[in-house]
């Protein structure tokens, strides 16, 4: 059974307006609570445009309802309930007749989740993995599936890599056509995600790159000049460090560190047996002088 928590007098906003996706998109229309959730009754307050043409439009056609998940409250899940209309392109050279409006920081077209519990979801599912993410959800009150979580993995991010700030870049060499044709490919570090493609590996062209992301500070790359060139010239501000792969694939790790490896294991065995050779001293001191080996007595 449903109770009626707050409805909406059309004059005085509730507090709990903030608390919605977008409440710059969304009009909370009333507030119900059954004994498992909150269920939050809202509608669109937009100029819907069409997403082929965006074109506006205020040709309603009907309208249609969809339940949304959202972030818990108190404890208790929380269900959001969307009044979406559908609306006629008057644009005639646009081959959509009929288009529903959309709704952007909210959720996806045919999401069934808020767009933050989709990020959420799949965080957790990046560090625990389907079930026992499923059962960590669960406890925050987050009920979902543990192929919702894996799908949710799979699934593109709400905003493209492309357009998020790099400030630690990654950049190395891939073939097109191995020992033929390379080109060059960066990844955001910080989101472990290919940013981008370039078609060939030059300085130049990496150069040309960084210009335009001059929010990159540090550049981890091989230790080949080109790359090094190119970082000189597109980000010089930018630090240039490089990548353990290579250190360990060509051999520098692997040729300096059991040398240092070896190095300790004398000095701690060379401590170890002076520590050895001090607690002896001082027992046969403690015994009268009598050192090791000595003999008290007729053989």
């Amino acid at each position: 059974m449903n109770v009626l928590i707050w409805e909406s007098d059309g004059a005085s906003p509730s507090h709990s307006q903030k608390l919605l996706p977008n409440p710059t998109l969304l009009v909370l229309d009333r507030v119900e609570q059954d004994p498992t959730r909150f269920r939050l009754i809202v509608h669109v307050d937009q100029e819907p445009e069409c997403p082929v043409c965006g074109q506006a439009s205020r040709s309603r056609h009907s309208s249609y309802y969809r339940c949304l998940q959202d972030l818990p409250w108190q404890g208790m899940a929380v269900q959001v309930w969307l009044t979406v209309g559908r609306f006629r392109c008057r644009n005639k050279s646009c081959p959509r007749e009929i288009f529903c409006e959309r709704l952007p920081g909210v959720t996806r077209a045919y999401g069934r989740q808020t767009d933050r519990v989709s990020e959420i979801v799949r965080v957790v599912g990046y560090i625990a993995g389907g079930r026992p993410g499923q059962r960590l959800l669960i406890r925050l009150s987050i009920p979902t599936s543990d192929d919702t979580v894996l799908r949710r993995i799979r699934q593109a991010p709400v905003q493209p890599p492309a357009s998020l700030p790099v400030p630690h870049l990654g950049v190395d060499d891939w073939a097109w056509k191995k020992r033929q044709d390379y080109g060059t490919i960066l990844v955001n570090l910080d989101r472990h995600r290919v940013v981008d493609l370039l078609p060939d590996r030059s300085a130049v062209s990496f150069a040309e790159w960084l210009k335009q992301h001059p929010e990159v500070a540090v550049i981890s790359r091989d230790r080949s000049g080109l790359y090094a060139e190119g970082a000189n010239l597109g980000a010089p501000q930018a630090q240039q460090v490089a990548d353990r792969f290579h250190l360990v694939v060509n051999g520098v790790l692997r040729r300096r560190v059991p040398v240092k490896i070896e190095r300790n294991e004398r000095q701690r065995c060379l401590i170890k047996n002076a520590g050895s050779w001090g607690f002896g001293r001082a027992r046969n001191q403690r015994n009268g002088g009598i050192h090791s080996g000595a003999t008290t007595g007729p053989r």
